[in-house]
């Protein structure tokens, strides 16, 4: 019998190796639901709600501020169906099925949702914004001029709805 080379057998078993693992990696993408966050998407996401008011609203499952504003934004997103809102938990490659219920708790399930998808999340903050060291919640407001405002910390019930009145009355104002 023909001994098998321990070089070749390493390259082989590599090979395979290497494979599986892309195969597998290739699979998990495809069949999220929710979107993978990487370096420039939060640039990518500014780019596709160009002229539009729209909220991004940073979250973690471990942030209990963050499952607050999640239900406030939950209750008052319904009554505001012109400004959009998109959701962003900063927890590594959180399930699926474990960001769906927490979404569907807080009456958020159809919301566009981003996961971060890199488990060096500074590398992420900074691309947000270099001074941002990941604490949490973080909410960015864009209105229809595409002006940025950044929000550390809870969001008052009061202020938010000013903000979304403010929105809503531009959108009812520009189609009189």
């Amino acid at each position: 019998m023909k001994q098998f080379p321990l070089n070749q057998f390493k390259t082989l078993f590599f090979t395979l190796l290497t494979v599986l693992c892309l195969n597998s990696t290739v699979s998990y993408a495809s069949e999220s639901a929710y979107k993978p966050f990487i370096k420039g998407s939060f640039e990518q996401i500014q780019q596709q709600n160009k002229d539009r008011p729209y909220i991004i609203a940073f979250w973690s499952v471990t942030c209990a501020y963050c499952m607050k504003e999640l239900a406030m934004f939950g209750e008052l997103m319904e009554k505001y169906p012109q400004v959009k809102l998109i959701t962003i938990t900063t927890d590594p490659f959180l399930e699926d099925e474990t960001v769906q219920q927490l979404l569907a708790s807080k009456q958020l399930q159809g919301t566009e949702t981003w996961v971060f998808a890199d488990n060096f999340a500074e590398r992420l903050y900074y691309d947000i914004n270099p001074r941002w060291r990941g604490e949490l919640p973080l909410t960015y407001f864009f209105d229809r001029n595409n002006e940025m405002l950044r929000h550390m910390g809870v969001v008052k019930e009061e202020e938010l709805l000013e903000w979304l009145n403010e929105q809503t009355a531009e959108v009812k104002e520009s189609k009189n």
